[in-house]
């Protein structure tokens, strides 16, 4: 049971003890988009056919593959793998690329599931600390690896590697370099050229956050032909559901409105980050849908994150080293950040 337990922490979101939502919560602790999906996700769900539930889905996806690929400048659906949400996708390059013993290599702080699948292959997990302003430092490029995997923005500060210096990662590490790139539609530039360019370069998308598909599991990583094939090789058999599919497409198609909804949250996001710094939280620069808001005043931040719990606001708290002083502040509509400057300027002043 520890080690069942370990799992689920290294899942985004997961809380031990959590209680089940209430009603009326203000919901800002896992990243999730504010908005809702195209409403032509929905026409496509409710368009399916009855035949497309009774037989099994088509096992590579390869519509979706292709319009994927043609929004992101590539020739066809041999540049792109779908998975069930890029935790999937991190999983199949791990076991296409790296034999237990082997070590990968990532940032401190990180996405936790990261070190998480390492372990569970039984590989080895090194994390190298980032400065004080979230970047790479020097250290970071004499570790040698099989595979480092570097997300850009950061989770959880929210900051973004320049693209020249992942550029020389990729021309410098001797393995496979995954761009993780779940927030960059969120961020004022990307790293999806990059694959052309690098043999070893992996970027990976997802559709649960700019496009409001958490619910759905999906995901997609680009690459050159000969490693999307490896991924292909390890891959479930049936790893994407037709309903994840059919939305995939559905939401690939109405690429606008994606943008249109991905423009409101960086919008909302410079007004509240203007907000708590006003209130003397020091907040990096993000190029994400959350902030990383750093408190050295009283209330403690674990006492902020405790009294708006108690008023029905949930953040996001970290016992982790460097973050024990920090809150992660999804981004959500303007009335829900409305309620929690309120909350905040009555309880800090």
């Amino acid at each position: 049971m520890k080690y069942r337990r370990s799992i689920l922490e290294g899942v985004a979101g997961y809380v031990p003890g959590e209680q089940p939502r209430m009603p009326n919560i203000v919901k800002l602790n896992t990243n999730e988009n504010p908005y809702p999906p195209s409403p032509r996700v929905l026409d496509a769900l409710r368009n399916l056919p009855a035949d497309a539930l009774r037989r099994y889905p088509e096992p590579l996806s390869i519509e979706l593959r292709t319009a994927c690929a043609q929004r992101y400048g590539y020739a066809g659906p041999e540049w792109v793998v779908a998975g069930n949400g890029m935790d999937e996708l991190l999983a199949v390059a791990i076991r296409a690329f790296v034999d237990p013993g082997d070590t990968i290599l990532s940032t401190y702080p990180t996405y936790s599931l990261y070190e998480t699948l390492a372990l569970l292959h039984g590989a080895k997990a090194v994390l190298v600390d980032l400065d004080d302003n979230f970047q790479l430092t020097e250290a970071f490029f004499n570790i040698r690896a099989r595979m480092c995997i570097l997300p850009r923005p950061n989770a959880p500060s929210g900051v973004c590697v320049p693209r020249e210096t992942v550029e020389r990662l990729c021309r410098t590490f001797d393995g496979i370099v995954v761009i993780d790139e779940a927030y960059v539609d969120f961020s004022d530039d990307n790293c999806m050229d990059f694959p052309k360019r690098f043999e070893n370069a992996i970027v990976m998308r997802t559709f649960s956050k700019s496009f409001s598909l958490a619910g759905m599991r999906l995901g997609a990583a680009v690459a050159q032909p000969a490693i999307i094939d490896e991924f292909l090789k390890v891959k479930d058999s049936y790893n994407l559901n037709v309903c994840a599919q059919a939305a995939g497409l559905a939401a690939m198609q109405d690429y606008d409105y994606m943008q249109a909804n991905a423009a409101k949250v960086r919008a909302t996001r410079a007004r509240v980050a203007t907000a708590l710094s006003a209130m003397g939280f020091n907040v990096p620069e993000s190029q994400s849908n959350f902030l990383l808001a750093q408190w050295n005043g009283q209330p403690s931040a674990k006492g902020i994150f405790d009294a708006l719990r108690d008023r029905a606001i949930i953040v996001r708290y970290f016992k982790s080293r460097r973050l024990e002083n920090a809150l992660r502040i999804s981004i959500g509509t303007e009335e829900e950040m409305d309620l929690l400057l309120a909350a905040l300027q009555e309880m800090i002043g």
